[in-house]
């Protein structure tokens, strides 16, 4: 998939929400999907989740069904590969889940034939491995995690993950700084930037707390003034996660119940969000405040909570003493009217 296709998917993808949010028509929408079309074959991400895991499911039964390790690994990675490779280049599918699951279960297969040292060093051959996966797909996820076992290994060889972890989101930060022609190599400095401070917040040491607190705390201010400058939603919230890490690490320094700070902490962000929307309101400009939409996702959790408590109540309800499928007003209930009403009140 060129540069071209890639953003051509992109904006048949952003059609949904401009059409939900009434920005253009359903002719309109219907128009731009048409002249944007694509020849690759692809999927939502749920979608793509549940194939690819059901191929890889399939791939490790194929695996251990050869024997595992080495004889099977030279196998099942080459078929694997070879699978893959045929279904992107005939049908053409991409971002289906199944090549994706191919690509990284072949990848994973022939790198298992490889002799187990042991050492640090084999964290670098799982991101090398990560990282040849991701760029064949232009899947960011993939490149997210080579990011990840990249910081593992400083963290094994050198002690120090949270460092190397860091340095690899500001070296994100930094290259998101500038616009990219495909949207999946913006999506991957997205990814490193956000999750690398999550992987590198596992590999501190109580012993380097207060350390850990500077780097956090600036590592969250450099990329709060990013945000500001280049006004992206990602070094907003990686410099959210930034602050809330250094906050979690200095709790202790204050010798209070855990409820007094999450009560001062909930405090502390609903004053800072009223105050934001109050300096926000009726702007044009800049730093807007738009309406939030529930996605399809949030109604469907509505809908299944609201099944969920009606079957609940249906449960809980008496049988009749008789067998018979009326229902009971409980004994303590009121006489006269609905909800537990009476007249003699």
């Amino acid at each position: 998939m060129n540069a071209r296709e890639e953003r051509n998917e992109s904006l048949r993808a952003s059609l949904l929400a401009w059409q939900d949010e009434k920005r253009v028509d359903a002719a309109t929408a219907q128009a731009l999907r048409a002249e944007l079309a694509t020849p690759w074959r692809s999927y939502n991400v749920l979608v793509q989740a549940v194939f690819f895991v059901l191929t890889a499911i399939g791939l490790l039964a194929l695996y251990f069904l050869f024997g595992g390790e080495r004889p099977a690994g030279f196998v099942v990675g080459a078929g694997a590969l070879t699978l893959a490779e045929l279904l992107i280049r005939g049908p053409r599918w991409w971002r289906t889940g199944v090549e994706a699951a191919l690509w990284l279960g072949g990848v994973g297969a022939l790198i298992s034939t490889l002799p187990h040292s042991g050492t640090p060093e084999a964290m670098l051959v799982l991101a090398a491995g990560a990282a040849v996966v991701g760029a064949r797909l232009r899947n960011p996820l993939f490149g997210a995690l080579a990011a990840g076992f990249v910081a593992q290994y400083g963290e094994k060889r050198f002690d120090l993950g949270v460092v190397c972890a860091l340095v690899l989101a500001l070296a994100a930060l930094a290259l998101l700084m500038r616009t990219w022609q495909r949207p999946s190599t913006e999506w991957l400095w997205i990814f490193i930037l956000v999750a690398m401070p999550v992987v590198g917040v596992f590999n501190a040491g109580e012993e380097w707390r207060r350390v850990t607190i500077l780097l956090y705390g600036a590592f969250a201010v450099i990329c709060l003034a990013a945000a500001l400058v280049k006004r992206h939603h990602a070094m907003f919230v990686a410099s959210g996660i930034g602050f809330v890490i250094a906050g979690i690490k200095l709790s202790p320094e204050f010798p209070a119940p855990l409820e007094l700070k999450l009560a001062v902490s909930g405090a502390f962000l609903l004053l800072a969000s009223y105050l934001v929307s109050r300096a926000l309101h009726g702007r044009t400009r800049g730093f807007v405040v738009t309406p939030a939409k529930l996605t399809g996702a949030d109604e469907l959790i509505e809908v299944a909570s609201a099944l969920a408590a009606a079957e609940h109540a249906h449960q809980a309800q008496p049988a009749p003493a008789d067998g018979s499928s009326a229902p009971v007003r409980p004994q303590d209930g009121g006489g006269f009217g609905g909800g537990g009403a009476t007249e003699s009140y």
